[in-house]
């Protein structure tokens, strides 16, 4: 990453950190960005000046900014510190079928998805699901690549979904992903948090991509 140009980038996640919130994004050359705001780790709020939703397919423009690494955290390698908020412009919206052919055009491979889980070098991944499955009556799921089941290793079964869309979907809407054309997923992990008893970077889905489009739920981020 040149970090003496403006970066663009596409925003792929949109998820719920405690009282605040985390997005994630790729250049157009498949790099993964986490941007983080100049006075926090985590975003504020999860719309626009002129109240809009911040969105995946959302295109931002950044111009002030530098590398930052988390010493408590090092698989969060894709970190920036944005370094003035408006430094941040909203530059394009994609639809979601452009949406799906950029996140196809970037896809990333199962080996890849085991770095993630395993905080090898790298905190974000981008995926192809074969399947998805949620867990009755919790907020996770589980998910299929190349036949192999992925279900978590905690005392819980499934991944925790961050995904602000998702979790409400979840809460006011039924879905069956066995209707969709496409699933793409984005596993994030979180960072540690020694002063939460976490301690250690510990794996999410943090955004669910599908084609067709699957529409905000009218309680929308409730």
């Amino acid at each position: 990453m040149n970090l003496d140009k403006t970066l663009k980038i596409v925003i792929l996640a949109v998820t719920k950190t405690y009282d605040r919130y985390c997005i994630a994004g790729m250049t157009e050359y498949g790099e993964w960005v986490r941007p983080l705001p100049p006075d926090h780790r985590f975003w504020p709020t999860y719309r626009y000046c002129d109240s809009a939703f911040i969105k995946p397919g959302d295109v931002w423009e950044i111009t002030d900014y530098v590398k930052y690494n988390d010493p408590q955290s090092p698989g969060h390698t894709e970190d920036i510190k944005i370094l003035d908020y408006n430094s941040v412009n909203k530059c394009n919206e994609l639809s979601n079928e452009q949406l799906c052919t950029f996140v196809e055009r970037h896809l990333e491979d199962e080996q890849s998805l085991c770095d993630t889980l395993d905080a090898n070098g790298r905190s974000l991944c981008l995926i192809k699901a074969d399947k998805i499955r949620k867990v009755a009556g919790e907020n996770r799921v589980c998910f299929t690549i190349n036949g192999n089941e992925y279900r978590n290793n905690t005392f819980k079964e499934g991944y925790p979904v961050t995904d602000l869309k998702w979790r409400s979907v979840f809460q006011h809407r039924s879905v069956r992903f066995d209707e969709f054309n496409q699933l793409y997923l984005c596993v994030g992990l979180a960072r540690k948090e020694p002063n939460k008893d976490i301690y250690r970077e510990y794996p999410m889905v943090i955004s669910i991509i599908t084609n067709p489009f699957f529409p905000y739920p009218q309680q929308y981020p409730d």
